[in-house]
């Protein structure tokens, strides 16, 4: 620990054994990575603990995002918890705005118009944060896919009529959340939580897709009924996902008519299904 450290540890002395060792615990990470300057904004990190309601040193099934080896802490109350989203926001901004996860935790504190201590105060580090970015998309993601089955559910009487609904719905839910999947799907070739949650979210959908189109399994032409559903909906998905240029080179993206490729994936879904053995 360095001297200019131990000064700045020394001038701040708040009554509270945990608040106290927390806050040091944030000044030295300051100190460490040079936010800043050595010393911080202490009287706003005071400020922002004392709205926070008390953690520990623990990780916390209740206090953090249901993120393997995540470790942001979620405040509850209402200001700390706007100055939460306002980081998490910034994040993803600057993700989809660079078209990586090439930015800092300063850049998030500027644009997040939040302190740097305040973002120490909830994430052990910006990988902690990025894994909180995604939670909250994927969240997002699977509450739309929810909504987007059960209306083409109420819809779709027949194979046809499901493949159409099906392939329009998702490749316009696809395309909208593109921009930030990018740079979220390029970070799971090297990054196991991310991978690991992503799969989890496609498999839901792709069970429930499966599922859906099972129903229609008397128009299909060949007996092995999971098999073709699960083809029929990775049939589906790579095509769309190397158009959006999610896990691909953008090289390879925007290739082709939008409306016509969807046309022509639900008429190929339907027609797969229906083939009959050679």
């Amino acid at each position: 620990m360095d001297r200019a450290f131990r000064k700045t540890e020394k001038r701040i002395s708040p009554p509270h054994s945990a608040l106290e060792r927390d806050l040091r615990r944030l000044i030295y990470i300051d100190a460490l990575s040079r936010h800043n300057g050595i010393i911080i904004r202490t009287n706003v990190l005071i400020t922002d603990w004392m709205n926070m309601p008390p953690v520990s040193t623990a990780k916390s099934k209740k206090d953090s995002i249901s993120v393997v080896g995540e470790a942001s802490r979620v405040p509850q109350q209402g200001r700390s918890r706007a100055s939460y989203e306002r980081m998490l926001a910034a994040a993803e901004k600057l993700m989809v705005k660079n078209g990586n996860d090439d930015f800092t935790l300063t850049e998030v504190a500027k644009v997040g118009k939040v302190s740097i201590g305040s973002i120490y105060l909830r994430f052990n580090s910006k990988d902690d944060m990025i894994h909180a970015v995604h939670a909250r998309v994927l969240a997002r993601i699977e509450e739309d896919q929810d909504a987007m089955m059960a209306k083409i559910v109420g819809k779709a009487a027949t194979l046809d009529d499901f493949s159409a609904l099906f392939v329009d719905a998702y490749a316009e839910l696809l395309k909208s959340y593109a921009p930030v999947l990018r740079p979220i799907m390029f970070r799971a070739i090297y990054d196991q939580n991310i991978s690991q949650l992503g799969r989890q979210s496609a498999e839901r959908l792709s069970n429930e897709a499966e599922r859906q189109l099972l129903r229609f399994s008397a128009e299909f032409g060949r007996p092995d009924h999971q098999r073709l559903v699960g083809n029929a909906f990775k049939m589906i998905y790579n095509t769309l996902a190397r158009l959006l240029g999610l896990g691909s080179s953008l090289e390879a993206a925007h290739q082709g008519d939008w409306d016509e490729l969807k046309e022509d994936l639900s008429i190929m879904c339907a027609a797969f299904l229906r083939a009959p053995a050679r």
